[in-house]
């Protein structure tokens, strides 16, 4: 990933989006806490966000996850909107700006240069267990027209294979996933999530090709001063967004 710092403010960036035009994409990192639930100070810092990238605050759609595999459709620029009970979102709208968030889980990018549309994920274990990403591809597909192989796409810093122990409930979730056992490593006779390789692999199966695709290969749970991490820290802790949109 690519960091940079706007007014002081440090960000991450998707290396592959960077060099597309018609894209603004970044996350956001500690010390500034957007998360969703918090207080009038999370606003404020998601509002700096904003301004930093020279968005317009008053048209920033963020979600309100569930951790369910629904994905909502953005199409007008009609003023802020909190979109609830939604873990996915896309939209061909230019300056609307869509927000998503976690504290260990990935977020995931998902930009058609052709058509101009741009969608997002929260794949947490639940919603990458349930393909969200597939869902949300279908429906740029389906919406835009888009086509899978012209798609650019970025999975996000998240809680890595080494360190994401999960019981034998995930597994049996992820039953359906493309080659599944590949993404539960094992050692020590632990088990572990690979959500990176899964959400890759969904990604590949709905027809992106795998070098459009980008992992930032960052663990929150061995980098917690640069990301918040839920399993670490706890229920209270901080939350980063990924912020994308048009223009």
């Amino acid at each position: 990933m690519h960091f940079k710092r706007i007014n002081g403010r440090r960000y991450a960036q998707f290396e592959n989006m960077c060099r597309t035009p018609g894209l603004v994409h970044a996350f956001s990192t500690r010390p500034l806490d957007t998360a969703i639930h918090g207080d009038e100070q999370c606003a404020a810092n998601r509002q700096l966000m904003m301004r930093d990238f020279e968005r317009d605050p008053e048209q920033l759609c963020s979600c309100r996850q569930v951790h369910q595999p629904h994905v909502a459709i953005v199409t007008e620029a009609s003023g802020p909107r909190l979109l609830r009970g939604f873990d996915a979102v896309t939209t061909n709208v230019t300056g609307v700006t869509l927000m998503l968030f976690s504290a260990d889980c990935p977020l995931v990018l998902i930009y058609d240069p052709e058509r101009g549309v741009v969608g997002a994920a929260h794949a947490s274990w639940r919603c990458t267990t349930a393909r969200i990403l597939r869902r949300l591809i279908d429906v740029m597909v389906q919406q835009y027209d888009s086509r899978p192989e012209s798609l650019l796409a970025g999975i996000g810093p998240s809680a890595g294979p080494l360190r994401y122990e999960v019981k034998e409930d995930v597994f049996q979730a992820a039953a359906g996933l493309p080659d599944v056992e590949s993404c539960f490593p094992r050692r020590d006779g632990r088990m572990y999530f690979d959500m990176w390789r899964a959400n890759r692999l969904q990604l590949e199966a709905a027809g992106v090709p795998s070098e459009r695709i980008e992992i930032a290969g960052i663990c929150t749970l061995t980098s917690t001063e640069v990301f918040y991490s839920y399993r670490l820290e706890g229920p209270g802790c901080g939350h980063i967004c990924l912020m994308a949109g048009l223009g």
